[in-house]
């Protein structure tokens, strides 16, 4: 039985609460194999303190939080302000990104300042912003997508940074959405709000086990788009949209939003970007306004449905 986090003692809690926010940084190709992409911690927690430093870790992975290097998985910096820390891209080691009291928010900030000390004075080139629009993206997006597991993308991509953001395990499915800020290589200062629905391609597996949802998801993508009751059809006034291999335009949507059909042979089935650089509040309700457009598909994803075809 799950046990809600409000009835678990307040110092389980807060480590509970501790260990969840830093599996959130953990880029989603990270996650450590054989084991649940969950948040919630696999086998027994473990939390211990050092000088300046805490080490808290599960059965599949530890963080070390604070100063020092002692082989944990994955290392985060605390500091005064949100800061770039080395150029990456790392798969794991010391992360890219600092963590800060403007990340934990009052009560987690506190209880690690109680456990560790104050944070270290922030040097380097300040993400504050950056952080600042994760922060607005998530708020403006969770109720949305309720029980959706979040993943912080920042380095294995060279035009986007923001969040992963998975369909909920019970789902059986790798569909997920990227929210975030993205530009042309080529072109980095021009960072413009950018949304995927997508899914992995058939047959493509980043791991063993997720054979079964990889299938499920080839089913529900015919469900899609199909020619009159797929929710994203719905979306179009053009039942054979799914059928042309050309991304179909939605009009009546802010932005350039595009329906990418199978048929293209590419990941995202909607790919969204903003046509302005606006501000992380503007580019958080425009996120949002294409996931709301979103939901009748969203819906659909909880079903483990059979035998389907294009008509």
């Amino acid at each position: 039985m799950r046990i809600a986090m409000s009835e678990w003692p307040l110092g389980q809690y807060m480590e509970k609460a501790l260990f969840h926010r830093l599996w959130m940084e953990l880029d989603f190709d990270d996650h450590p194999y054989p084991g649940s992409h969950s948040p919630m911690p696999q086998g027994e927690l473990k939390m211990t303190t050092h000088e300046g430093a805490i080490t808290i870790g599960d059965d599949r992975i530890t963080f070390r939080l604070g100063k020092g290097e002692d082989g944990e998985d994955s290392i985060h910096r605390w500091t005064s302000e949100p800061t770039k820390m080395n150029d990456g891209p790392e798969r794991m080691g010391e992360h890219r990104w600092s963590l800060s009291p403007k990340d934990f928010g009052l009560t987690l900030s506190a209880f690690i300042a109680v456990k560790i000390g104050p944070p270290e004075a922030s040097r380097g080139t300040s993400i504050l912003n950056e952080r600042m629009l994760l922060g607005e993206l998530r708020n403006a997006l969770a109720p949305h997508l309720k029980s959706w597991t979040w993943h912080l993308e920042v380095d294995n991509k060279t035009d986007r940074f923001g969040w992963y953001v998975r369909a909920p395990e019970e789902w059986d499915s790798l569909f997920t959405i990227f929210v975030g800020l993205g530009w042309n290589p080529e072109y980095p200062e021009n960072k413009r709000g950018f949304l995927l629905f997508e899914r992995a391609p058939p047959g493509e597996l980043d791991r063993p086990d997720e054979e079964e949802a990889n299938r499920l998801d080839s089913l529900r993508t015919v469900a899609l788009c199909n020619d009159q009751r797929g929710a994203l059809t719905k979306m179009t006034n053009e039942p054979e949209w799914a059928h042309v291999s050309t991304p179909h335009h939605i009009e009546d949507l802010p932005g350039d939003v595009q329906l990418w059909p199978p048929s293209m042979g590419r990941w995202p089935l909607l790919v969204a970007r903003q046509e302005e650089i606006t501000t992380s509040l503007e580019t958080a309700a425009w996120a949002a306004t294409i996931v709301e457009s979103l939901e009748p598909a969203i819906s659909t994803l909880s079903a483990k449905i059979e035998k389907l075809n294009w008509k």
